[in-house]
């Protein structure tokens, strides 16, 4: 869903004559973390699905919520900017619910087709089915999208807070008066 959010903000923005190039003066602090977070993410799932055992079998849930951990450091050194609080607080709920339920992130199994409940109850991946034993259901992917043009989605309420912070974050950069935001989140 991300990335719908993201084409929807800047088509927004576009229309509301916002400009691409604002994006350009972005200072992100700490930015080295996301890409280490998602090298570290597509590592498990790569792993997982492969069939490659990469050690013990704790190793690599610990390391999809220490992912997760690096994404709220990233968020909280550039909390200055616009729409990163909702970011931050989709993060750390996402994260709750994986660190509580052994590093994965639970799915309601109605949404799925059988093909996929299958994969999720082998272990592949880094999501894991909803069952009776499952901490914070109310935090797990749980809701779904089905839209003309946009592919089937199962979502949790932190990705919605993902959702939301992207959106501003990328609607008020392309938007902003000089004098409203100071997109330089200098020490």
């Amino acid at each position: 869903m991300l990335v719908e959010t993201l084409i929807l903000a800047l088509g927004i923005s576009l229309v509301s004559g916002g400009k691409l190039s604002r994006l350009g003066d972005l200072v992100l602090r700490e930015f080295w973390l996301v890409p280490l977070a998602l090298l570290v993410q597509s590592g498990v799932y790569w792993t997982v699905v492969r069939g490659i055992g990469v050690g013990p079998s704790w190793l690599s849930p610990v390391l999809d919520t220490v992912s997760y951990f690096l994404l709220l450091i990233f968020t909280l050194r550039n909390r200055s900017l616009p729409g990163i609080r909702w970011l931050t607080l989709g993060i750390l709920l996402n994260t709750l619910v994986i660190s509580l339920n052994g590093g994965v992130m639970p799915v309601d199994m109605s949404f799925l087709p059988e093909a996929n409940r299958k994969v999720l109850l082998e272990g592949q991946g880094t999501h894991g089915l909803m069952t009776a034993a499952t901490q914070v259901r109310f935090l797990a992917d749980r809701f779904y999208l089905a839209m003309p043009g946009v592919q089937k989605q199962v979502f949790s309420v932190g990705d919605i807070f993902i959702d939301i912070g992207s959106f501003l974050l990328v609607f008020k950069l392309t938007t902003r008066k000089i004098s409203n935001i100071s997109i330089h989140s200098g020490e």
